[in-house]
């Protein structure tokens, strides 16, 4: 296959020259010397052109008709996501010291009991690990929801950190999560999830790729990890050597505590731990609510899907309801007749159909509450209604609340 390539790369070059310069007789003397020196390449090149006799055009190779993208085959088996995961995680997973080690004893203390709780949260944490590697994020990742709440969505933190990444209100509508009355994107494991690794995704860039720096910087706030790094004169991260020094002992251990937990799934033997490799389970996937359905009862006829298991998952709309205006897509258990009847469903209304929502004052609001319980900006209200800080509310009054 090499002479074929460079015996056709050679011939329209020489055609080429062939129309450009009048070809000479070229005597056997004259001919000797340029066949001795020729290359077995150049001979056959000579013996397949003949004088007078234009060569076959090379036809171009065909073109391989593309297969189509096979989706990957989801994560549904305890030995799969923790073979994923401990191949992906960050060489070395084990290392040593105090606080590594402490954690580890810690976690697993009780192994029968921390392998169960492992086995509670597969789905849940099969889906973050799809979602961290879409997003090419360091897999140590897929463990900051252990860390901050056992993968529990509806958990509800001390002073206010909401949903199983613990995010508080400000931090969460600053990366698009919505909260208002009826709804709380924070507790719902689609929103804060796309949220969370977007502001992870953020700081990784902003720290180099370093993971223990982004962990300690979602865990204490960018700028405080800046401050740190300036007043130390470098950017090493340690929980071990607490690196960067100035920072408190809470930040410290978050990073600890993930690198534990690696090296609790990547060597489990360590601790004498038995993970849940053979346990089987659904994989989760996200889907747009059926259109029409004002509750997840509804949502889960039309799914056909567990309506008990939609609500644990998906406890951002309070008592079950879907307000208007709030996101409508929910995490759903994967099986087959909800997959169909997904695909069954009419398309949702594009955004722009949806309409806008408004509100009629009564007695006692605010401006600044009215916004709380959209989840929209004052400015917006002020914007929207032809207001401004001076403006006076009267009962009876209507305010746009949506552009």
């Amino acid at each position: 296959m090499r002479v074929v390539r460079r015996q056709w790369l050679l011939l329209p070059a020489l055609l080429l020259a062939a129309c450009q310069v009048p070809v000479k007789p070229v005597t056997p003397e004259a001919q000797a010397p340029a066949a001795a020196a020729a290359t077995p390449a150049a001979q056959a090149d000579a013996a397949e052109t003949r004088p007078g006799k234009t060569p076959p055009a090379t036809p171009p190779p065909a073109p391989k008709p593309e297969e189509p993208a096979t989706p990957p085959d989801p994560i549904d088996t305890g030995a799969e996501l923790f073979d994923h995961l401990a191949g992906n995680f960050q060489s070395p997973v084990c290392i040593k010291g105090d606080a590594n080690r402490a954690w580890r004893k810690r976690y697993a203390g009780h192994p029968a009991s921390f392998a169960r709780h492992l086995e509670e949260i597969l789905p849940l944490m099969a889906y973050v690990a799809a979602e961290v590697d879409r997003r090419g994020l360091p897999a140590e990742f897929v463990l900051i929801p252990i860390v901050e709440s056992w993968y529990r969505p509806a958990v509800i933190g001390p002073g206010g950190p909401a949903g199983m990444w613990q995010m508080i209100a400000s931090t969460a509508r600053n990366h698009g999560i919505r909260i208002h009355a009826g709804y709380d994107g924070r507790l719902s494991p689609v929103a804060s999830t796309d949220a969370a690794l977007d502001y992870l995704a953020a700081l990784s860039g902003r720290f180099d790729g370093d993971w223990r720096a982004t962990a300690m910087a979602y865990n204490a706030g960018e700028y405080r990890i800046l401050r740190a790094f300036r007043s130390n004169g470098h950017r090493d991260a340690s929980a071990e050597r607490k690196l960067p020094q100035g920072l408190s002992r809470i930040t410290y251990d978050y990073v600890a505590k993930i690198r534990a937990l690696a090296c609790l799934i990547a060597e489990p033997g360590r601790q004498g731990l038995e993970l849940p490799r053979d346990a089987r389970f659904v994989p989760l996937a996200r889907l747009p609510l059926p259109p029409g359905a004002t509750s997840l009862d509804q949502a889960a006829l039309k799914l056909v899907a567990d309506a008990r298991e939609l609500r644990r998952l998906n406890p951002a709309y309070r008592g079950g309801r879907v307000p208007a205006g709030a996101p409508r897509e929910v995490l759903v258990p994967a099986v087959p007749a909800t997959l169909l009847a997904a695909q069954s469903l009419p398309p949702a209304p594009p955004p722009g159909d949806v309409p806008a929502r408004s509100h009629r004052v009564r007695s006692g609001d605010t401006l600044s509450g009215i916004a709380r319980k959209y989840g929209v900006g004052l400015r917006q209200l002020y914007r929207l209604n032809d207001l401004d800080g001076r403006s006076v509310l009267q009962v009876g009054q209507q305010l746009q609340v949506d552009p």
